[in-house]
């Protein structure tokens, strides 16, 4: 009651006195209040509401014992320290401190993070898994419009005077194949989707969905949803007791980041290359149906994977990673599920290796595929020439019947005349 009494007061400041109980709820009374900290003591209970002090702008909780749900101020608040309380994880209670508000959430170690929309929930989006998703529609989306439009190109543009039989020369398909399977990489399960076994793919795509489920582990770790315990999510801020601006303790800097980016570029970039590279030739008109699909499968993919790796690589350095050593460790990690298709290619090896070659292209169907064409062009090759040798003999009865015509008529020379042509030499 004697605090109501005090309606001149602009700052109240009662930080690290061990003050126990609740706080009054005549705080709530003072108009004229601008700040208000009361960290570091014993309160508990709920947090009274404060709604006739327009002046307001910073209110500091944080290492006390308050509960419940802190109500709302209906306030503009931009500076990170000007509203802080124990609203993060882990809490000592069994349902942490609810502050939809609040700019700054401490935990019970006493370290706190900044809470505030991150860059997809600034566009509508809630979280991370959700952005994943999307991701992976818009890249399926561009990649195929990009595969159609390389397609309408070589077929209506570049093969526009060319002759189908000439497009489609085993000799280029086959350099086609030993590239794809070369980009693909020979060492991994990722071959099997040139191939035609369906055993082999099947083993391929389980390989993505289990490297892509790993990946989501990551993803689901660097959610930032200060009510959630189960992500690691690391609270690099600290909000002092002696001073009232909250400070950001990471060592993480530029070079830190620099050499992520090294890492991600020698390790991610080739795959994505190669796989950008297969999609171009899924859309050249000299493969058939089944190998363009082959080819952009693998292509997509490939691209795919190392995309999204790079992205959880990003998202969740940016929630866990604290110093230069850690965001490369950290990254290390995840690279590593990139490699689970070589290692399950090696696995298999070891199994059978005959099993293996039968599901590969290289001793697959595609061998029989070419000696097929080869066969095939070698009988289109007899029929030209058939044609060839008919418009020949008819070009010769032709010219019999214009000689004919005309009079002229071939003589022959005797043995006398050759003799009388030597005399005369």
């Amino acid at each position: 009651e004697k605090i109501a009494d005090l309606s001149f007061l602009e700052v109240l400041d009662l930080s690290d006195n061990d003050i126990k109980g609740e706080i009054p709820t005549e705080i709530g009374l003072l108009s004229r209040l601008t700040r208000l900290r009361l960290p570091y003591n014993e309160f508990i209970g709920s947090m009274p509401e404060i709604r006739n002090s327009p002046d307001l702008k910073l209110i500091q909780l944080h290492g006390n014992r308050i509960s419940g749900t802190i109500p709302k101020l209906n306030w503009v608040i931009t500076d990170p320290s000007s509203f802080v309380t124990d609203c993060g994880n882990p809490s000592d209670f069994d349902q942490s401190l609810v502050c939809e508000e609040c700019t700054m959430c401490c935990n019970a170690q006493g370290d706190c993070h900044s809470q505030k929309e991150t860059d997809i929930q600034k566009v509508g989006i809630d979280d991370y898994t959700r952005f994943s998703w999307i991701f992976f529609a818009c890249l399926l989306g561009v990649l195929c419009a990009l595969a159609l439009s390389l397609f309408a190109y070589d077929k209506y543009w570049t093969n526009r005077h060319v002759l189908r039989e000439s497009i489609r020369r085993p000799s280029l398909t086959e350099r086609d194949n030993k590239y794809a399977l070369n980009a693909i990489g020979e060492g991994s399960v990722y071959q099997f989707f040139l191939g035609k076994s369906w055993l082999g793919w099947t083993i391929a795509l389980a390989t993505i969905g289990i490297q892509i489920f790993m990946l989501f582990v990551f993803v689901d770790g660097a959610e930032i949803d200060l009510s959630d315990d189960k992500t690691d999510l690391v609270y690099t801020w600290k909000c002092p007791l002696d001073q009232d601006e909250c400070e950001n303790k990471t060592d993480l800097d530029w070079k830190g980041w620099t050499a992520f980016a090294i890492l991600m570029a020698a390790h991610l970039l080739k795959d994505i290359i190669n796989g950008s590279k297969m999609i171009v030739l899924s859309g050249k008109e000299r493969h058939d149906r089944h190998a363009r699909i082959r080819f952009f499968s693998g292509g997509t993919l490939l691209t795919s994977v190392s995309l999204f790796t790079l992205f959880v690589s990003t998202i969740y350095n940016m929630a866990i990673a604290t110093s230069n050593t850690e965001i490369i460790m950290n990254s290390v990690v995840i690279l590593f599920i990139n490699d689970v298709d070589e290692l399950f290619y090696e696995t298999l090896v070891v199994i059978n290796s005959r099993w293996v070659e039968g599901m590969s292209w290289e001793k697959g169907d595609d061998g029989k595929d070419h000696v097929e064409e080869v066969l095939k062009e070698n009988s289109e090759l007899k029929n030209k020439v058939k044609r060839v040798e008919s418009e020949v003999d008819e070009l010769r009865r032709k010219m019999t019947r214009m000689e004919e015509m005309m009079g002229i008529e071939d003589t022959p020379t005797t043995p006398q005349d050759d003799d009388a042509i030597d005399e005369s030499d």
